[in-house]
């Protein structure tokens, strides 16, 4: 299928030919599983909850989709930024901006995660201009909301095996808020994508990246770029599963994206966003 048609009817699709060599994404692979492999308490000293900015680390439950609990722990990162200082007027999105934490036994980990942040900030720049001219448009047409620095997060994911008494969601069925996500997984199913009809597992061979598009390049195309409904199921009995999720989004002050923005997080997040954001609320 063709670029433009599946940007118009399913919005997801396998990317090859980015020219990141496999050896690169099975290393931050690696350095994923060693993260959630540290002790309990390590991993908790560098909780979201400790991050005004959603930073951190979570444990499985505590983000949410649809209301529903997400079986999944994860690491937030995003770009290592100073926090802004704030006067009066200023709006409240520009509290996202900030540094990260790490985990302070796996000094690897940083370097490994920044250094693909900025190899996919490039690749899915790119990525916009096909997409857009795709599907008739200009290849700039989007490129002024993605100078300067471009609201990037990016999803450390580890989903153990279900309970055999509880839901298999990894995730629950949603479309992301965003533009875009680059995704690279360890070869576990789980991942799944509505094709209209039904889900369908989406399966990646070694080295391709997964790209999901969201609803915020939906609205800017006209409705074009179809956001992709997707989920997550739990991994098999005797599994997990680990994937790198990286989002790119335009900056924060660029219409309206900022609002937006804050507002999925305090929704996902609700202990965090109690703790530092209780005069929105």
């Amino acid at each position: 299928m063709r670029l433009g048609a599946v940007v118009r009817e399913l919005g997801a699709f396998r990317l090859t030919g980015h020219g990141v060599d496999v050896r690169v994404s099975d290393g931050l692979l690696a350095e994923s599983r060693r993260f959630f492999e540290l002790p309990q308490p390590e991993r908790n000293a560098i909780d979201m909850i400790h991050s005004p900015y959603f930073r951190g680390y979570s444990a499985a439950g505590s983000e949410r989709t649809l209301g529903e609990p997400d079986l999944r722990e994860q690491l937030d990162v995003g770009p290592e930024e100073a926090p802004v200082r704030l006067v009066a007027g200023d709006p409240p999105f520009l509290r996202l901006h900030g540094p990260n934490l790490w985990p302070a036994s796996l000094p690897t980990l940083r370097p490994a995660v920044l250094d693909w942040m900025h190899l996919l900030r490039g690749i899915s720049t790119r990525l916009m201009a096909s997409i857009v001219e795709s599907i008739g448009l200009p290849r700039n047409a989007l490129a002024a909301g993605f100078s300067g620095q471009p609201h990037e997060r990016l999803k450390i994911i580890k989903y153990p095996q279900a309970a055999p008494a509880i839901a298999q969601q990894g995730v629950g069925e949603h479309s992301d808020s965003g533009f875009l996500a680059l995704i690279v997984q360890d070869g576990t199913r789980g991942l799944q994508v509505h094709d209209g009809t039904a889900f369908i597992d989406v399966i990646a061979a070694p080295g391709e990246m997964i790209v999901v598009l969201g609803r915020a390049l939906h609205g800017a195309t006209a409705g074009a770029a179809v956001a992709a409904r997707h989920r997550v199921t739990s991994p098999p009995a005797g599994s997990e599963r680990i994937s790198v999720a990286y989002f790119l989004n335009p900056r924060l002050d660029h219409a309206g994206y900022g609002e937006e923005a804050l507002s999925v997080v305090l929704r996902s997040h609700p202990q965090t966003a109690r703790r530092f954001f209780a005069d929105l609320l």
